[in-house]
């Protein structure tokens, strides 16, 4: 499936981050990447500036919505949420409005900025398009949940809790279909300490745990629609499984390597 997808999105725009992630060749078990070239502008580096930027432009753009929908809030909205997706934990409207703001560009600052620092940079890819398609989903999945808060504290009548697990059903499908194909690196993937530790184990466990979520997801979606009000746990019992599944069948590759 994710095959047939990388070749549909290749036919339709001439490249496909997943196709050319999966033509990188790692030199002896290890990413090419030599201590003070970090940073250089290779060709995957200017494949991920768009990325990376779009990133920070979905950041901004978070700043921008909470500003619009001030005047429409009521006096408290929700930022926090219990196992079956109830308001247990409110702020004020200004406060609740930016502090998703604020959440959505400290996550865009720490994954893109801050493993630049890290002191494993140099022994590991950076991920290259892959892990900022990846980090660009992630601070996208989290603008999303901004907008269906603010517009439920505006008073539009949503289905908050189905639409919050419908979103995340299609984050897992995105992430999904990207991870066979992220290289090995310290911001984004199944970063287990087996994994890190081994480019056989990294490698084999995204394979097989890419598509666990890509099916997760697809559960998630429509399951979400038919669970209503359970839709929350579904949703987050469905993740908590698939994770545990990869995690111990990565564990179990590691013991066997």
């Amino acid at each position: 499936m994710i095959t047939r997808i990388s070749e549909f999105i290749h036919g339709r725009l001439g490249w496909c981050p997943m196709a050319a992630a999966s033509r990188q060749e790692p030199v002896g078990g290890k990413a090419a990447v030599q201590p003070g070239r970090a940073m250089d502008a290779g060709p995957a580096d200017k494949r991920a500036m768009p990325f990376s930027r779009l990133t920070f432009v979905v950041a901004g753009l978070s700043w921008i919505i909470a500003i619009v929908a001030l005047p429409y809030l009521s006096e408290t909205i929700p930022i926090h949420w219990n196992s079956y997706g109830e308001a247990d934990g409110f702020a004020s409207g200004p406060i609740g409005a930016f502090s998703f703001s604020a959440l959505i560009t400290l996550t865009a600052i720490f994954l893109t900025v801050a493993p630049k620092f890290d002191r494993w940079r140099y022994k590991f890819d950076d991920g290259g398009e892959i892990s900022a398609i990846v980090i660009l989903a992630t601070v996208s999945m989290l603008l999303g949940l901004q907008v269906l808060i603010l517009l439920s504290s505006a008073g539009v009548n949503l289905p908050l809790t189905v639409a919050i697990s419908m979103l995340l059903g299609f984050f897992l499908i995105v992430v999904g279909s990207l991870m066979p194909y992220i290289p090995r690196n310290i911001t984004v993937g199944f970063r287990l300490p087996w994994t890190i530790r081994d480019e056989t184990v990294w490698k084999k466990t995204h394979e097989h745990g890419g598509p666990v979520l890509l099916l997760a997801g697809i559960v998630i979606v429509p399951g979400s629609a038919v669970a209503g009000a359970w839709a929350m746990p579904l949703a987050v019992g469905t993740l908590i499984v698939a994770l545990l599944y990869v995690t111990i069948w990565s564990y179990r590759l590691s013991r066997a390597t």
